[in-house]
């Protein structure tokens, strides 16, 4: 593959690619094409599976286009959304009576602390860089929000979790690495992302709507986040869960009477870029009232096969 640099203009400045060339979890060169994408192929290592986007942004670029650019309706609107569901999830899976605070890294607009909040009366904090989002944690929910996990002190909450941001992540295991530090001895660490070897995501190929790899750069599957959650000395993979969204499967079925779309008409880093946040978020109240009834039906204890998977993890004490 080219080591060039791929230079898109959606907007001003102009946000570059580079070519991402070693595996984020093993540091293998070796890969392969998984998903043949217009600008941004998805890779596949070839010494340990996982799947990354074998172009990332910079550093400095990433941070400036999640602090500034981030934030639309559809993302609060999918949010909200997501609050409900994870908080079906987090009360299969952690006793929340005992939890009497807890850290939430990529807080976003900050529903699910606020319910957290709210409703079991925990002490909810969350580190958010998006301006956007972040003043809406603040100002209207009343929230305490830090831009970097670093102001905080160690060690000092029951739960630590990552919703839907490791996938973001150009450097994975760091990270976890990073969330486990602030977990109290006994606590715990929830890290939930996209299942990208699911059944669904088989099954819809490039047409798999979570294939966003301008943004969602670390594409996991339930061995490859086990991998990297027990990469961490002292943290212990203690429950496992995953469900498919009903939408999804009815994506799934409709897709057995459709040819699949082409990798290389199924995303394009330009349209994606100029349009991403003003898409609107489709049938929001349907998936307000079901989407949370859904994960409680679907729900598995196990990563396999469902298209969102959660890895809770206990520190030792």
């Amino acid at each position: 593959m080219s080591t060039a640099q791929t230079t898109v203009e959606p907007r001003n400045p102009a946000i570059s690619f580079t070519e991402r060339t070693r595996c984020a979890l093993c540091d293998s060169p070796e890969r392969t094409i998984y998903r043949a994408f217009r600008d941004i192929p998805v890779v596949r290592c070839s010494r340990c599976g996982f799947l990354y986007s074998s172009r990332i942004m910079s550093e400095d670029t990433m941070h400036a286009y999640y602090r500034d650019n981030f934030g639309s309706l559809r993302h609060m609107q999918g949010q909200v959304v997501n609050a409900r569901t994870n908080g079906v999830a987090v009360r299969k899976l952690i006793d929340l009576k005992n939890v009497r605070s807890w850290l939430d890294v990529g807080a976003g607009y900050g529903f699910l602390l606020k319910w957290l909040k709210d409703n079991w009366s925990i002490r909810a904090e969350g580190v958010e860089i998006s301006s956007q989002e972040a003043d809406h944690a603040r100002n209207d929910l009343g929230l305490k929000i830090s831009s970097n996990m670093k102001d905080l002190p160690r060690e000092s909450f029951d739960v630590v979790s990552s919703f839907e941001v490791i996938e973001h992540v150009a450097e994975p295991k760091p990270f976890v690495h990073e969330l486990a530090k602030y977990v109290r001895p006994g606590g715990y660490l929830v890290v939930m992302t996209d299942n990208f070897e699911s059944v669904a995501a088989h099954k819809l190929q490039g047409g798999f709507q979570k294939w966003i790899p301008h943004t969602h750069i670390s594409h996991f599957g339930p061995a490859t986040l086990r991998d990297c959650v027990n990469s961490v000395d002292g943290l212990k993979l203690e429950n496992e869960a995953s469900y498919t969204p009903w939408d999804v499967v009815g994506r799934q079925l409709v897709s057995t009477f459709r040819p699949p779309v082409a990798d290389e008409q199924a995303y394009d880093v330009r349209d994606a870029l100029s349009t991403e946040m003003q898409r609107n978020y489709k049938l929001y109240r349907l998936r307000y009232l079901l989407n949370p009834v859904w994960a409680g039906i679907d729900f598995h204890r196990t990563m396999e096969g469902g298209a969102l998977m959660y890895a809770v993890c206990r520190k030792q004490s």
